[in-house]
Order: structure tokens, then sequence, then C-alpha cells
């Protein structure tokens, strides 16, 4: 097989292994930090699987990048997640495996973010789990795999990704153009992630990130009531939620990034602190500004 993804060299010999031999598991887990490039690793396993010359992504830019969707319709692939995962798409998901393969060996099911399963999708989904048909495969992708069920984490072969070398991050984003100071910045601050360095990259997002780690460095000087004052400007205007939500995202890569090692904080108690809220965040029943200020006054 030739690979476009740049990276997970052992990962790749394990599948083209699995292929050569007609060995695939029913179902896996891809597993690793957000944005590492999970899921556009699974959406190539998908190409190669349907060895179809590449008619499932557009003609790539750069060399050793997956764009993150399937450019063509795919009626071999469904592809769920980005938000919750209700029952409904399970049930979708099932009716899809159950009809046969049209242009490929396989139907193949990818839920991204799978651990934002609800109770009773996670549920039907172990039912699927259980009895898959004979030429389905389903992968799901999971930036926190201890979330998911306990049934269903069993019943997958875990794949786990490992973050990127920085050498091999600092070449890759050098190719894109970038000089050596602004390839250094993002290769230290995404800290492994292909997927992560490549999108800041695209959206020019400098003094975005600058701007945010100001941000946090600010705030852990201020009290709880200028805490509460920031948490209103930052979700002044319209999707709210949204704001936050970037905003934690930020505040997450900055913490896991070798910028943060100086702050005296308790990192891995914030961190997880952010997880929860983001966590929370997710479900549109929760008021937005009160998990944030929560998040502000428990820096």
């Amino acid at each position: 097989m030739l690979w476009q993804t740049l990276g997970f060299e052992n990962i790749k010999r394990y599948f083209e292994r699995a292929v050569s031999e007609d060995s695939l598991e029913h179902a896996y887990l891809f597993s690793g930090q957000e944005m590492i490039g999970k899921r556009t690793f699974a959406i190539e396993l998908v190409n190669h699987l349907r060895g179809a010359g590449g008619t499932v992504f557009e003609s790539l830019r750069v060399k050793n990048y997956v764009p993150r969707e399937p450019l063509a319709i795919d009626p071999d692939l469904l592809i769920l997640g980005n938000e919750i995962v209700g029952i409904d798409e399970i049930r979708k998901l099932k009716n899809f495996l159950s009809l046969k393969p049209y242009a490929s060996k396989y139907k193949v099911a990818i839920i991204d973010d799978a651990h934002q399963m609800s109770a009773e999708a996670a549920n039907a989904m172990l039912k699927v789990l259980e009895e898959p048909p004979a030429h389905s495969l389903i992968i799901l992708i999971s930036a926190n795999p201890q979330a998911l069920l306990p049934t269903v984490y069993s019943r997958c072969v875990e794949i786990k990704f490992a973050p990127h070398p920085r050498g091999q991050l600092l070449k890759y984003l050098e190719k894109l153009g970038l000089n050596e100071t602004q390839a250094k910045f993002l290769a230290d601050f995404s800290n492994g992630r292909l997927g992560l360095a490549y999108r800041l990259k695209e959206k020019d997002a400098f003094k975005d990130i600058k701007k945010h780690l100001e941000d946090f460095n600010k705030i852990l000087r201020l009290n709880i009531n200028e805490r509460l004052k920031f948490a209103e400007k930052a979700l002044a205007g319209d999707n709210g939620s949204e704001k936050a939500i970037a905003l934690l995202l930020y505040w997450m890569f900055y913490l896991r990034s070798n910028f943060s090692r100086k702050l005296k904080i308790n990192r891995a108690r914030v961190l997880r602190n952010i997880l929860e809220t983001r966590q929370i965040l997710s479900h549109s029943q929760f008021n937005t500004r009160l998990a944030l200020e929560n998040l502000l006054i428990n820096l």
C-alpha cells in the first residue's frame, strides 16, 4: 500500500498485513489525543480497502496530507460523530451494515468521538458489535476511550495513535511553506498532533494562539470577580457555546505543550477540569456561562 498519511508506520504495517492475509477484525478502536490523525488514517484505510485509486479523496495538494473529509459520496462508507451520537444514528448504522457492499469488500462505519455516544446508543452499539455482519468493518474513534461503555470497549481491537516526533512534524510543516520560526512554534504548540498543526497553519492562527495563551496566563492572576467578567466578555454575542468550546480547546492544547511547563499550577488537575467542562458544554441543555464561570473560579 502507498500511504499518504504521515507517520504511524507500525499501524500501517499492521493493516497492510491484515488486509493481505484477509484477517481484519470486525471492530477497531482508534485511540489517541485529539487531532492527532486518527480520523484521517481511518478514511485513508477505507480508500485502500476500496482499491479505487483515490476516489474517496480530492487530489492531494500537499504530500503526506489526507483531507479530513471524504469528498465523494461512497455507498460503502458511513461516518457519524462530531455531535452526540444517539439511538437513531445507531439504528441508521445497523441498517447501513445490513446491506451488501456496493463497490468494496466491506461496508465501513466510522464513529468519531465515540465516547460521546448516549447511554442508549452505546447499548444499541453493543448489540451491533456482538453480531456484526460478515462484510462489516466498524471503527470507533476516541480521545477518551475510558469513557466508552466497558463492554463496547472490550469488543474492539484498540489501535493506539502516538504523537508524531517533533523532527518529523517540523519537516512536514516546513514543506507546507512555513519558515523555521513558525514551524517550531506550531510543532511545539501542537505537541505531535499532525491534524492540529495542519489546521492551525491553514487558519494562519498564530495571533489567535498567542492571544489565548496570554488570556490564560492573565486569568491566573485575576481575582474571582475579574474572572467572571472575563467569562461574560468571552461569551458575548452569538454562538456562546461554540466560542467556549474553541477557547477550552486552545487552553487544553496549551497545557499539553512545552509552553506551559513553567506555570505554577497543577496542570493535570486543570486539564481534567477543562476536559470535564468541554464534555458538559457538548450537551446543549447545560448553561454555557455557568460552566465556564465554574471552570475559571476553580483554575
